[in-house]
């Protein structure tokens, strides 16, 4: 037998249509004044925030709003939200939002009783004391942020993406909602779609993959990968933005026990250089990078074919996976993704930082395959 596995399933799950609803139920129990976490518009916008309000108030919660966090979320904002949390002296959080205030919100609960700077845990130190209470409320299908350990910060200063990872950071509580996504437009229902997509296949081949992760992933891709073209043509259907939403959760369980790969060892570092946002990096990496490493999984690829609906001959598992891959690549032209790196607005002369910042990433480390410098020079070139 190889080493032990360890699995994080430490957040109870409410999922449905109007599962909203149950959010002053969770909340009771954990005292009345809640900080709610959410990004800086679209939520005021489309009035889910406006919803949530109310939802709250009219059961008693003295609600303190921070509405300021940013797409690719940064350490100065995050302080602020530690800051406002403390001053207001908060007994529990709500992340409402897309990955980014989800990924925020895990962080200020989570650090709340800590006496370490942020950068200090930023850096890799580890978290010593549980902090607050976190309910988590996505608004996307894609992140799967409701039920990682992770939180993805950036320093614009030292142009650096990184993860706190701890379990300390995990959501006491998930509302998956799919009723929540029918208002996301249709560049973040794609972006994030193809986000949970990745996520899906990078934990399903990653090293750190077992029987159980597999499970989540598998059906993750399957659900995605039949939905998400019902979603672009018809973001009100909300039968599939159910399985799409279904599909991202199960993503999000995947990659927080397998963790991910070269995909999302190479998005951190060209999405913090062109502001491009992550589901659209993670799409464009996607072909090249499973091209990359076919030799390493192309029976894990053949199942995922399988998973997307192509009919299982009793073909050699290379030529299934390549039609897999082939099939990947029609889709993404379909949703309108750009087949090449160059256009998300990164240039030869990134390549050095991208290869050295891909290379000591996490997610790297994962990958099926070992990577080197020259091979992300390859897929980096591959794909201009």
């Amino acid at each position: 037998m190889g080493s032990s596995q360890w699995y994080y399933l430490g957040t109870k799950i409410i999922f449905g249509p109007e599962s909203l609803r149950e959010l002053s139920l969770e909340g009771r129990a954990l005292g009345g004044k809640v900080l709610v976490v959410t990004g800086k518009k679209a939520l005021r916008e489309n009035g889910i925030l406006h919803r949530v309000d109310i939802l709250l108030k009219s059961s008693g919660f003295q609600v303190v709003p921070f509405p300021e966090v940013e797409p690719e979320p940064s350490l100065e904002t995050v302080e602020k939200g530690l800051a406002v949390a403390r001053e207001n002296q908060v007994e529990w959080v709500i992340g409402l939002g897309g990955g980014s205030a989800m990924d925020a919100a895990k962080v200020i609960a989570g650090l709340y009783e800590v006496t370490n700077s942020l950068q200090y845990y930023f850096g890799g130190g580890k978290v010593e004391a549980p902090g607050l209470p976190l309910i988590t409320v996505p608004t996307t299908a894609g992140s799967g942020a409701e039920v990682t350990i992770n939180s993805v910060l950036c320093d614009p200063v030292r142009k650096e993406k990184k993860s706190i990872r701890d379990p300390f950071l995990a959501a006491r509580t998930a509302i998956v909602d799919p009723v929540l996504t029918l208002s996301a437009p249709v560049n973040v229902t794609i972006y994030s779609g193809l986000d949970a997509l990745v996520q899906g296949i990078e934990a399903y081949t990653s090293k750190g993959a077992g029987p159980l992760t597999d499970a989540f992933a598998l059906s993750a891709v399957e659900r995605i990968g039949a939905n998400i073209m019902k979603v672009y043509h018809d973001g009100q259907d909300l039968q599939a933005r159910t399985e799409m939403a279904m599909g991202s959760l199960m993503a999000g369980i995947a990659l927080n026990n397998a963790r991910l790969g070269a995909v999302h060892g190479m998005a951190h570092s060209i999405g913090i250089r062109t502001g491009k946002p992550h589901g659209l990096v993670c799409a464009v990496l996607l072909v090249p990078v499973m091209r990359f490493n076919l030799s390493a999984c192309h029976e894990k690829y053949a199942m995922i074919t399988k998973a997307l609906g192509i009919n299982w001959l009793d073909g050699d598992p290379i030529d299934m996976a390549a039609m897999g891959i082939k099939n990947l690549m029609s889709l993404e032209r379909k949703l309108g993704i750009p087949a090449r790196i160059s256009s998300l607005g990164i240039s030869e002369a990134d390549y050095p930082e991208i290869i050295q910042e891909s290379l000591s990433s996490g997610s790297m480390k994962a990958n099926p395959k070992e990577v080197k410098a020259e091979d992300i020079m390859n897929i980096l070139q591959e794909t201009l």
